[in-house]
């Protein structure tokens, strides 16, 4: 079947979404949509018509500008934040004729509008031209991103020198291989720029040969990038001559062929070393360890250190991918440069390193060299004009002592290394029998969590909150807890972190989402009209599927949206504060209510703060255990004072005595929580005591 026929079908079948809150223009829409062969579904404002989108995708939409509850823009806008690898078409619908009114809805991803009163004998065309050029343009899309994906896949590029302006042009993977940033106005000297100086010659000398009437040209040479890396490069190119035979332009090609040039030492060296930071590997640590082990004298101290970053995932959010790969790159530098000559040092993966300490004379001499590694890597490091201060847990195994196997003398200096972590990381420790033992129970309480959920061991506890003035009943926080079937009650800060590490709190939040929901469902059948907060982790705000699940779980339950009360932290909220705006704005159109937790524990923005589209503050609990003091009710009144600016709620955790409660009601904090009011309970408990402190 040819494509003209695929798109003739592909049009015919369409999905059309109608978004309308007129009743009668939504029927007419429907109706002449369907008579012309589509399939149309309907939504009556914008946040159903951005769930339908969700939940359908549809091939095209129809969206009216004004609507209650949320606007054609603000849907449109919604639908531009969640959408990745297509644009559906988006028609917009609207009365309006001012050039105003039409730019904005252009800026926000509209695809073209229709005016009221509608044209109906001409809308089924328009449909079908827009379906019709949105498929043409996802051919395109599909076919540009293939031939890039192959160039990039053959390290290959192609470029032009116009010879009459002096100007290069190119594809960005041929400015790539030539180490140039890709922009205008390029000249052929410095697009040949990096071009090492002794190949330069070569170059020169076949444009020197097509001025003579050549038609080709042919050329290796190697480029110096400047990372310091090398490649070699093969160039083809076609020379165009005027009629005076005077270079018009050249034509070309280039290819990175440096894998011929090294291929058998490329394949042994990354075999055995870290990309990254050009170190050994965890495999060539281990034989280098093993091999050593079989040689070590006696009568001398070696040891095997493993060392990582205290806190990296957070410090890697924080400064991104590239500048978190550049500190690892500068912690590599570091550690070659403070280690002895003879000393082995690997990268075994992420942000752990391991070190090989040979022949110390005696323990003291050891100690001293552990010393002087610990000091000189505590020091600030410099990523981009930034200057850092970070801090290692490192662990430590003696050669013979702790292990006669390099696997052995591995893991024993790992035990050690989570130990220094445990206790607070910035240190080193040596191993200790002791410590293995917690090391296999760390691994058990692993091993036992991932069956937590499928034995029903996970439970969502729930902790009052009420309204600040009238210390009724407002709303619950739901609380995960697991009850071990033979340890009790573990503590949510023993398993929750374990949980993070393993990407088990994904399904967890997800369970938690869920399980809290259906009890909302309940005490708004009861009658209770209250709000239910639920915290998302930093791995399932990060997730994908975050949004459909949500979605997923509004979709079948009859509790109104702005029941659902999703929290993040500060820190999590402001780790991509660009990226996560345009998550926090698909889940707001939603109509959850959204909330940052743990506020003024993090290193907020007051122009991001702004920007968020959060509807309340959690003032953290550190703060309120403080409230007796100056300083602590000096922040008190300050947050308060910004919410109210901002018209967000405020949401006072800890609140514990009559004190707390008196001075944050003078200073009309909207929603209390706190033991006061209760502590996390049970469905069945919480139940009573919703029945108990508020008729329905």
């Amino acid at each position: 079947m040819v494509l003209s026929d695929l798109q003739t079908n592909k049009q015919e079948s369409a999905l059309i979404l109608v978004v309308e809150d007129d009743d009668v223009t939504r029927l007419t829409l429907s109706k002449v949509l369907s008579k012309s062969g589509f399939r149309v579904i309907e939504a009556n404002n914008g946040q159903d018509g951005f769930s339908m989108f969700i939940k359908e995708a549809p091939d095209l939409i129809l969206m009216d500008v004004m609507m209650p509850v949320m606007d054609g823009y603000a849907a449109t806008e919604a639908i531009r934040n969640y959408e990745k690898d297509r644009a559906v078409p988006i028609l917009m619908l609207t009365a309006l004729d001012d050039i105003s009114s039409i730019d904005q809805a252009f800026d926000i991803g509209a695809t073209d509008f229709i005016t009221k009163p509608i044209n109906w004998s001409l809308l089924s065309q328009r449909v079908k031209y827009a379906i019709k050029s949105s498929l043409i343009e996802d051919q395109l899309r599909i076919s540009q991103s293939q031939l890039i994906y192959a160039q990039k896949l053959a390290k290959l590029g192609y470029w032009e020198w116009d010879a009459a302006s002096d100007r290069v042009t190119g594809s960005s993977s041929a400015f790539e291989l030539f180490g140039i940033p890709n922009q205008a106005d390029v000249t052929l000297e410095q697009f040949f720029s990096n071009i090492i100086p002794k190949d330069l010659p070569l170059i020169q000398q076949a444009i020197a040969d097509a001025t003579q009437g050549y038609n080709d040209i042919q050329v290796s040479f190697r480029v110096l990038h400047h990372d310091g890396s090398m490649s070699h490069i093969d160039c083809l190119g076609e020379v165009s001559f005027d009629q005076d035979g005077e270079i018009l332009k050249i034509t070309g090609s280039a290819q990175d062929i440096s894998r011929l040039h090294k291929a058998e030492t490329l394949i042994d060296y990354q075999a055995s070393h870290d990309k990254l930071t050009d170190l050994a590997n965890r495999s060539f640590f281990s034989k280098t360890l093993a091999s050593f082990i079989k040689e070590a004298n006696p009568k001398k101290f070696s040891a095997t250190v493993i060392l990582d970053i205290d806190r990296f995932k957070k410090i890697n959010d924080n400064l991104g991918q590239e500048n978190g790969d550049a500190l690892l790159r500068t912690v590599a530098q570091r550690l070659k440069k403070v280690t002895r000559e003879d000393d082995f040092v690997a990268r075994l993966g992420s942000d752990e390193f391991a070190i090989l300490i040979k022949n110390a004379e005696d323990a003291q001499e050891l100690n001293l060299s552990l010393s002087r590694i610990f000091h000189d890597i505590s020091k600030a490091f410099t990523i981009r004009d930034q200057e850092l201060f970070i801090t290692f847990s490192i662990g430590v195994s003696i050669i013979r002592q702790d292990g006669t196997k390099a696997s052995e003398l591995i893991a024993h200096a790992n035990i050690a290394r989570s130990e220094a972590k445990q206790q607070g990381g910035n240190q080193f420790l040596f191993y200790q029998t002791d410590m293995n033992a917690e090391s296999k129970e760390q691994l058990l309480l692993e091993n036992d969590l991932r069956k937590a959920l499928d034995r029903n061991e996970i439970e969502v506890y729930f902790q009052p909150q009420v309204d600040g003035q009238t210390l009724k009943p407002y709303g619950a926080e739901a609380l995960v807890r697991w009850h071990h079937p033979s340890e009790g009650l573990v503590s949510p800060a023993v398993f929750i972190p374990i949980a993070e590490n393993n990407g088990m709190i994904v399904e967890i939040g997800q369970y938690v989402l869920q399980s809290a929901v259906q009890e909302a469902e309940k005490w708004h059948a009861d009658g209770y009209e209250i709000h239910i907060g639920i915290n998302l982790s930093g791995r399932q705000f990060s997730s994908s599927n975050l949004m459909k699940d949500v979605q997923s779980v509004l979709q079948n339950s009859p509790l109104p949206a702005q029941y659902l009360d999703l929290e993040i932290t500060e820190s999590l909220a402001m780790s991509n504060a660009d990226h996560n705006i345009s998550i926090l704005k698909g889940l707001k159109a939603m109509g959850v209510t959204l909330s940052i937790d743990d506020f003024g524990t993090g290193y907020s923005s007051l122009a991001y703060l702004h920007s968020f589209p959060i509807d309340a503050i959690k003032i953290d609990r550190s703060f309120i255990k403080n409230l007796e003091t100056q300083e602590g009710q000096a922040i008190v009144r300050t947050v308060l004072a910004m919410a109210e600016s901002l018209k967000l709620k405020v949401v006072a955790e800890g609140i514990e005595d009559e004190f707390h409660v008196s001075f944050l009601q003078n200073k009309n904090c909207d929603v209390f929580q706190g033991f006061k009011f209760g502590k996390p309970m049970p469905t069945d408990e919480f139940q009573q005591y919703l029945k108990s402190h508020n008729a329905p």
